[in-house]
């Protein structure tokens, strides 16, 4: 015989009423007695006092008392998810689902995939429960909290918007330049929202990520009329505004939440110490929210929102890789637990996007070379497709040029990290020919775009400062390891190069300021040493100090971003002449003793391998 409990609203079964002692009355007709059930709760009740206790049980002796009316508190607003009201999912795995389903009458079952994964229990009503615990109005109440939050996102955060006229700019950099290579917003941003607040939000997004653009400069305002804002602080407003109306529960749909997640996760740019992780914390919960709703499970081509669901789980499996290879954090989305096939659903996206995946897929490939079961014992290298074809085979041949260029920055840093070299070789400036020529080429191929050919034209998302900073490790690892003068002068100059194209970029992304402070430093430690030679040996000869000046000068360019390379690079002039005129020369071996060379060597280089990224704040208290 099966006998169902009663539940409250959370699924725990309900204590059954009964009383320690009957009253003398019940005793003397041995019968069974209710009429002390008021007193038991009164003799528990902390703070009362012995004479009020037997007042009240001499009370219930004569008449029943009335229980005290307690104030209600307030009812939670239903969530929305796709079963309408339902606020509680309960998987089949779950024993609980069999007894909710074949008792519950208000229950649903879920119908995102064939068959279902679990049903949608209503919320129940609770206030049953509230009048008969007398400790509700001591507890801590997490709506109590929302609340607060709701008073503050109100007044503070949902005002928090660019005017209509700066946002019509920020809106169509977005559409142009971001939103065709990651789509997460969808059909959001054509199709406008009835909630005000997902709407406010939504705009907030979209001006968060289009600040980046430096087209964007002169737009960054948050009231009409305002004063015109630094990219920190117009993004630092934005970001605590979007993460308080999420913390406040005010985003009630979960398909939007999922989006505004995984965008916030991938243009926010943290601003302390204590935020480091957010982004990866934001990109789990997304991952959460879409295991919820079931969005990994492959549906039916002639369900309404196919297609959409399709190109949102792309997204968020996009950015899962992305999180991995920026923050050092392993998936969380696995291949055998998708019920869709990858490779169908990259080949059903428009063709921008289409070919960001199909780099994401090769990044997915290298991601495995550094799980740490996989580390090889000798040099290994993983074959990549040429990018030309790749832009033929997604059909995006007719995509804009400076979209293209983004995509290929974002293609030659995950060349750079297809090659793994065993830790004892690599301190060593000859790694196998096979992995020094590809990260060679790829580093050069990213300072020139970035530097030259695209300069103020490309997709600022973050894979760019990343692209760049991968680059400048490359180039460190040459000056820093090389035997031969002329490499470790290249190595100089490309270094130099790639730390002034990120300082352009260090007001956005705070990778790009942690590792230009950290840059900065060592080349001031290189001039130190330099000098502090010079003046020992004497080795420095005019006339090749004067030839290595205007070397230097003729291979860089005189104009942007190029000529404050040319400036910082002929302010060094004498270093490289010192450098060249001592073969084997180690500058590094002459650095201050007080100076953390290794903790330079171990950011630097360990940006190319996949753990050292995720502590960049680290670096960042230790070099400002």
């Amino acid at each position: 015989m099966v006998k169902f409990v009663e539940s409250d609203s959370t699924g725990l079964p309900l204590k059954r009423k009964q009383v320690a002692q009957a009253c003398p009355r019940c005793r003397r007709r041995k019968k069974r007695c209710f009429h002390n059930h008021d007193e038991h709760y009164v003799r528990e009740t902390p703070g009362s006092s012995p004479e009020s206790r037997e007042a009240t049980a001499r009370a219930t002796t004569t008449e029943r008392p009335t229980p005290p009316e307690l104030e209600p508190l307030p009812d939670k607003p239903d969530s929305r998810n796709p079963e309408g009201h339902a606020s509680r999912f309960i998987g089949d795995l779950s024993p609980e689902a069999i007894l909710m389903e074949a008792t519950s009458l208000c229950s649903h079952r879920d119908v995102s995939v064939r068959g279902g994964l679990g049903i949608w229990q209503p919320r129940a009503p609770d206030s049953a429960t509230k009048q008969t615990s007398p400790f509700v109005l001591n507890s801590p109440s997490r709506q109590a909290v929302q609340d607060l939050l709701k008073a503050y996102v109100w007044s503070h955060c949902i005002a928090c918007c660019p005017p209509p006229s700066d946002y019509a700019v920020l809106r169509r950099i977005y559409l142009e330049k971001l939103d065709p290579i990651f789509p997460i917003l969808g059909g959001y941003l054509t199709t406008p929202l009835q909630d005000e607040i997902e709407g406010k939000v939504l705009q907030q997004i979209v001006s968060l990520a289009a600040a980046a653009d430096p087209g964007a400069t002169r737009y960054l305002r948050l009231n009409p009329g305002g004063t015109l804002l630094s990219r920190h602080e117009f993004c630092n407003s934005l970001s605590n505004s979007i993460q308080t109306i999420i913390d406040a529960g005010l985003i009630t749909d979960r398909i939007f939440l999922i989006r505004i997640l995984a965008a916030l996760s991938l243009y926010m740019q943290p601003s302390s110490p204590d935020e480091a992780d957010i982004p990866a914390l934001l990109n789990s919960r997304a991952v959460h929210q879409m295991h919820t709703l079931g969005l990994q499970m492959a549906s039916e081509d002639s369900h309404t929102n196919s297609q959409a669901n399709r190109s949102l789980f792309c997204c968020v499996w996009a950015l899962d890789r992305i999180n991995s290879a920026f923050y050092g954090r392993a998936c969380l989305i696995h291949e055998r637990d998708v019920g869709w096939d990858v490779d169908d659903c990259i080949a059903s996206q428009a063709p921008p996007f289409r070919l960001f995946l199909m780099i994401v897929g090769l990044l997915d490939k290298v991601i495995g070379l550094y799980r740490p079961g996989n580390r090889q014992e000798k040099e290994f290298i993983t074959e990549l497709p040429i990018f030309e074809q790749m832009i033929l085979d997604a059909g995006a041949a007719r995509v804009p040029s400076s979209c293209l260029a983004s995509l290929e920055i974002f293609y030659h840093s995950v060349a750079i990290l297809s090659s793994q070299s065993p830790s004892e070789n690599r301190s060593t400036a000859l790694p196998a020919p096979a992995t020094n020529s590809r990260r060679s080429l790829a580093a050069d191929r990213i300072t020139s775009i970035v530097g030259q050919e695209f300069l103020g034209q490309l997709s600022y998302l973050p894979i760019i400062p990343y692209g760049v900073s991968l680059s400048l490790s490359v180039s460190y690892r040459k000056m820093r390891h090389s035997n031969v003068p002329m490499f470790r002068s290249r190595g100089k100059q490309a270094f130099i190069a790639n730390t002034t194209l990120l300082k352009s970029m260090d007001d956005t992304f705070w990778t790009a300021k942690t590792i230009v402070a950290m840059a900065e430093q060592v080349l001031q430690e290189m001039d130190k040493a330099v000098a502090s030679i010079t003046q020992e040996t004497a080795h420095v000869d005019a006339s090749k100090k004067t030839d290595s000046t205007s070397r230097a000068n003729r291979e860089l360019p005189s104009s942007g971003v190029g000529g404050a390379i040319a400036d910082y690079a002929s302010q060094r002039a004498a270093d490289t002449s010192v450098l060249e005129t001592v073969p084997d020369l180690d500058v590094f071996g002459h650095f201050d003793p007080t100076f953390n060379l290794g903790a330079v060597d171990a950011a630097l280089e360990g940006n190319l391998d996949f753990g050292a990224s995720s502590n960049w704040f680290d670096w960042q208290q230790l070099w400002g």
